[in-house]
């Protein structure tokens, strides 16, 4: 599946109207595999009720979604909005929903077969973990490139450039990833972003 780079002006601030940033930058050849629908569906029904699903899957314009399928982003980014919505009671804020679904949605998809093969292969190391980050988000999502630069034996820097999810949801995602190969004190904090590019500092003990 390809990746396009694509460069644009700064997202405006707030979540809301980050997102609805986002959708009117999203291509109708922007998709994400089903799993990752699964997996914020899962986070919703889990933390909010069944009337949630109800409505985050009437927003996504999808009765249900196929694991190893590929789906409009636009869908994806729908779903979110309204699950974020749901769930920030939870969270204090959109930002927290956002970063939790990041991390339920990227759960799913490590139990997926494709996923097991990445726990399997980073046989409980982190760095291993982290090396596969470009190659699991390719297979993932059909639009953005990314890059680990590493700092130090357990601590690097991941690089998003043209990538359209938000930033919470990305941090949630990484943080998953590192927890799944045995990684213990885990931070990830974004250091920049603008526009569609940024970076998120990553380390563990």
């Amino acid at each position: 599946m390809g990746s396009e780079v694509r460069t644009g002006t700064a997202s405006p601030c707030g979540w809301e109207r980050d997102l609805a940033w986002r959708l009117s930058q999203a291509a109708p050849e922007d998709t994400v595999r089903g799993v990752f629908f699964n997996g914020a569906l899962a986070a919703v029904r889990e933390l909010g009720d069944a009337e949630a699903v109800r409505c985050c899957l009437e927003a996504s314009g999808e009765e249900r979604f196929l694991d190893y399928f590929s789906y409009p982003l636009e869908a994806f980014l729908r779903l979110l909005a309204c699950a974020a919505r749901k769930l920030r009671g939870r969270f204090g804020c959109m930002e927290g929903a956002l970063r939790e679904l990041g991390r339920h949605a990227n759960a799913d998809f490590l139990a997926s077969p494709v996923g097991r093969a990445a726990v399997l292969l980073a046989s409980g190391s982190p760095r291993r973990m982290m090396d596969t980050v470009p190659d699991l988000y390719r297979q993932s999502w059909s639009f953005g490139a990314r890059e680990v630069v590493w700092t130090g034996p357990s601590s690097g820097r991941v690089r998003l450039h043209g990538d359209l999810l938000p930033s919470a949801c990305h941090e949630g995602v990484l943080e998953a990833l590192l927890r799944a190969a045995g990684g213990r004190g885990v931070r990830v904090a974004r250091e920049w972003t603008h526009g569609l590019d940024g970076e998120y500092a990553f380390s563990w003990e």
